[in-house]
């Protein structure tokens, strides 16, 4: 009789560097129950031609483990990034084939059946790893800890893969969310790790191997959510997804998105909890806030080279001038993510992950469970309110703001900006949608005279003389820095500032 059971795991990617580094992780041989295995497991994903297991959300695999064979339909995905939960049937087999009859939970069977409807099961993809576990233990509970290196491929297109894998064994999911804060702070891994499945039926489909990617997050992509609750249970799981995928592409590529797009998210996380503060279980964020500016102060001295020196490439040509300032670049990046290591980022964004699957911000109190029952636009009315009186007493003045002040000013219209993104989901709210446009006007201009600033206070500096007047030269060259173009943006801001005062009607 083949076994049912929901298997819940903590996936994580991780370079083969890192993997060998993970393995020697001193916390592993106390927790030790028994010895280390090594084992080599070679699994082939079975479909029928048009994938439609998959379209249904059912995958069929056959594994051989130490001479053996066994039979698991995998279904009920739920997949933060991270923590993965799926419903699992095992069945042993005499070999590589699949057959429906083995199928020993009838329900099963039947979802099966009626997925395939008659079609035949053919070979999609196979994977071919090398897996040593352990078993550990705490006062938590038990987990099987396993690293995996190897490699899933369909024809003749390989994808090579290390990745590390907590499964729970007892205890919930609390020892599995504490061994991945334990063995991962501070290492580059991607906690937005793809399934060995979707890896080669993406193969198969003849895509390319799945890598990570830049995530937006984009409040308006969740669609209407008709109470509160539902509103920031989806905000939340978004930006925990986008946070944890853009910190990854930051440690480990140079795409200048990446830093870009994690301080949005970290912006967006910040209105959001300051948005909702009192609709929050009390203690259930603390310090979330504050830890997400932190990390995003770190990452601003990262997209300030990395957009100071995409103006300045673009205002010239010098081999030798530009190998320079992109290596000068490249210094802060590596001392961006040091700075990002220490500072337990890898940490943080599994809290927040945590923080998503435990449902830890979702309140015990009866006035805060009601609020969270009603529509949200009505929920965030004061903190909007609050909000927009914070950039009109920054913003008096307009024409007359220094560098520093228009920052600050820039600043707050953010937030104010991500406060209408969400309150936006809720479906009668009214649409937001001229106010959002000439808020993004006016930080584009201000966007615009901030870079024009920055340029203009710092002195950057090269240590060979003749590269330093080069880059002093193409530096006055800038289009951003002439005065003109200073007053243009200027001017577009002015206009922007005063539609924006008349379109507040709230």
């Amino acid at each position: 009789m083949g076994k049912k059971h929901e298997e819940v795991e903590f996936k994580a990617g991780v370079d083969p560097a890192t993997l060998a580094r993970l393995r020697r992780h001193r916390s592993l041989r106390p927790a030790t129950v028994g010895r280390a295995s090594t084992r080599r497991l070679v699994s082939i994903y079975y479909d029928a031609g048009d994938l439609r297991l998959m379209e249904a959300g059912l995958f069929l695999r056959m594994r051989r483990s130490g001479g053996r064979w066994e039979q698991t339909i995998k279904a009920a995905r739920l997949a933060l990034p991270g923590l993965q939960r799926v419903t699992e049937v095992t069945d042993p087999a005499d070999g590589p084939e699949p057959s429906l009859t083995r199928i020993s939970q009838r329900a099963v069977h039947r979802a099966l059946e009626a997925a395939l409807a008659g079609a035949a099961l053919q070979p999609v993809c196979r994977s071919d790893i090398q897996r040593t576990t352990r078993l550990l233990e705490t006062g938590e509970g038990r987990v099987e800890l396993a690293f995996d290196r190897g490699s899933v491929s369909a024809g003749d297109v390989v994808d090579p893969f290390c990745e590390v894998e907590i499964e729970c064994i007892d205890g919930g999911a609390r020892p599995a969310w504490s061994w991945a804060q334990t063995l991962l702070d501070g290492e580059p891994v991607r906690l937005v790790q793809p399934s060995k499945a979707a890896r080669g039926f993406t193969l198969a489909a003849g895509g390319e191997p799945l890598r990570a990617a830049v995530n937006h997050s984009n409040p308006s992509a969740l669609g209407p959510q008709r109470t509160s609750e539902a509103a920031v249970e989806a905000m939340l799981a978004q930006l925990a997804h986008s946070i944890a995928e853009n910190l990854y592409i930051v440690f480990t590529r140079d795409d200048p998105e990446g830093p870009h797009q994690l301080r949005v998210a970290l912006r967006r996380l910040r209105a959001l909890l300051r948005t909702t503060d009192g609709l929050l279980r009390k203690g259930g964020c603390d310090g979330m806030a504050r830890r997400a500016r932190d990390l995003g102060r770190l990452l601003a001295p990262l997209r300030d080279a990395d957009v100071l020196t995409a103006l300045l490439l673009e205002a010239g040509h010098d081999d030798e001038l530009d190998a320079a300032l992109c290596a000068r670049r490249d210094a802060v990046r590596a001392e961006v993510r040091e700075a990002l290591r220490e500072a337990s980022a890898t940490g943080f964004a599994i809290t927040l992950l945590r923080l998503v699957d435990e449902g830890g911000w979702n309140p015990h109190g009866k006035s805060r469970r009601k609020r969270l029952r009603q529509p949200l636009a009505g929920a965030l009315g004061p903190a909007l309110d609050a909000q927009w009186s914070r950039v009109k007493r920054h913003g008096k003045g307009f024409g007359r703001l220094d560098a520093a002040a228009r920052h600050r000013l820039r600043k707050d219209l953010k937030v104010l900006r991500y406060m209408l993104e969400i309150a936006a989901l809720d479906p009668k709210a009214p649409p937001p949608d001229g106010l959002l446009k000439t808020l993004g006007r006016l930080q584009d201009a201000l966007g615009v005279l901030n870079d024009a600033d920055n340029l203009a206070g710092q002195r950057l500096t090269l240590d060979d003389p003749a590269l330093a007047r080069a880059l002093a030269r193409r530096q006055a060259r800038l289009p951003v820095l002439k005065k003109t173009a200073r007053r243009k943006q200027l001017a577009k801001a002015r206009r922007a500032w005063g539609r924006l005062q008349e379109r507040w009607h709230r």
